[in-house]
């Protein structure tokens, strides 16, 4: 590659990325939102918007839904370590209670993160390490010490699995769009096990000052790992792509309703997409450039690089924060007496 992007040429590739990323051709190799969500300093927060939401909205379509809901919500009045990998498992298991309940599907929720980071994957390890994780965290809300037991079990055979897969990408020729966003959710999730892990022992502690310094530093050395993993995954990533991306036009005056200009062409082989810009005038462009601008302008990319940078600026206080979600705070007033 190697090819340096002239300045006047920055606007009209600008141009091609806008429209690339607004028009569903760019590979999604970012981290699920749900886990965004639940990674931060404000998931308990998140966790208490998101069940409140979904509250108000069964109880409009159906006012008599909450009331129905009787026992099933008692086992929510006071769960532990409701913050981070926590607050997502219970937003987990309180959709899937709702949605037993109610009979009716939602799409895009916390329920459905695995699925769709790992879409129709056959066989995966660390998809199958992540969802087993989930189950298991899901079983032991009010038991900590097996809690415990599991998050230090399934993070290691986690690790193990991310190796394996970076390995495959960067020497094995499996480079794709799909295993790249398998291993960045993975070591997002991952890490997120491991400050889950660090906060529990520290509260089976007198919160010593040294002992949250030990643990600090344990998961800056698998962060730092990570972020450089990272950037070799991208640069191999980036010559795959340009393999499959490509960048071309034609004119486009024989078009009916189409004023007499160019229409670019952008092709993504790999997945099998592509989309048309229409520029009023001949621009000088080629593929090589465009990926280029791409890989250095890429919001996406921007984004996995913040999301490590700002675990790493949190990490101390993500360890130390803790919250104990109440189910009766998050009721609807009218219903605090009736549902339960």
């Amino acid at each position: 590659m190697g090819n340096k992007i002239c300045r006047k040429n920055e606007p009209f590739f600008c141009f091609l990325l806008s429209v690339a990323e607004s028009s569903d051709i760019m590979p999604n190799i970012g981290i699920d939102d749900s886990l965004l969500k639940y990674s931060g300093l404000n998931s308990a927060a998140e966790l208490d918007n998101s069940v409140k939401q979904t509250l108000m909205d069964m109880g409009r379509r159906s006012p008599d839904f909450l009331g129905s809901l009787g026992s099933d919500l008692a086992a929510f009045d006071a769960v532990p370590n409701a913050v981070g990998l926590g607050a997502l498992v219970l937003s987990l298991v309180l959709e899937f209670t709702i949605r037993a309940l109610d009979k009716q599907e939602k799409e895009d929720s916390t329920f459905d993160v695995v699925r769709r980071v790992f879409a129709e994957e056959k066989a995966s390890g660390v998809r199958d390490s992540m969802e087993e994780y989930l189950k298991r965290l899901a079983m032991y809300l009010h038991q900590p010490t097996e809690m415990l037991e599991e998050t230090n079990r399934l993070e290691k055979q986690l690790s193990e699995q991310l190796t394996c897969l970076k390995n495959s990408m960067l020497h094995d020729k499996k480079m794709s769009s799909r295993s790249m966003k398998h291993w960045t959710n993975g070591a997002a999730f991952h890490l997120q096990m491991l400050i889950h892990a660090a906060r529990r022992k520290l509260q089976n502690t007198t919160k010593d000052e040294e002992k949250l310094k030990v643990h600090v530093a344990s998961i800056i050395t698998v962060l730092n790992r990570y972020q450089y993993d990272l950037q070799e995954l991208l640069k191999l990533y980036k010559i795959y792509k340009n393999s499959t991306i490509k960048l071309f036009y034609k004119p486009s005056s024989y078009m009916m309703e189409v004023v007499a200009g160019y229409a670019w062409v952008i092709k993504d082989n790999e997945l099998r997409k592509q989309t048309v810009v229409y520029c009023g005038e001949e621009m000088v462009g080629t593929s090589d450039a465009y990926i280029d601008y791409m890989f250095d302008h890429w919001s996406l990319i921007k984004q996995l690089n913040r999301y490590f940078d700002e675990l790493k600026d949190n990490l101390q206080e993500l360890i130390t924060q803790n919250f104990e979600f109440n189910m009766q705070k998050v009721l609807p007033v009218s219903d605090n007496h009736s549902a339960l």
